[in-house]
């Protein structure tokens, strides 16, 4: 089974690298995953952290290669609001 990473793309040149990854069976579950990140990245901001608007969750394999990038879910961000 691959492994993914999951890299947090903050404004700028800024971002969270993700040096454990996780093995998933393929790149719609590492999507999946990328949700689950950005529910974290929510479940912070309720906390009082940074505005992650402009951010962005990248999958990586196990390369360093960017697969795709997963942009701030808005509509996930009503759901953390609750």
């Amino acid at each position: 089974m691959p492994r993914y990473f999951f890299d947090v793309l903050h404004v700028g040149d800024d971002v969270t690298r993700d040096h454990s990854g996780i093995d998933l069976p393929d790149l719609e579950a590492a999507t999946i995953e990328a949700l689950e990140v950005w529910k974290r990245i929510l479940r912070e901001r309720a906390a009082g952290a940074e505005d992650p608007f402009h951010w962005q969750v990248a999958i990586l394999d196990e390369n360093g290669t960017a697969l795709a990038k997963v942009p701030y879910p808005s509509e996930l961000a009503n759901e953390a609001a609750h």
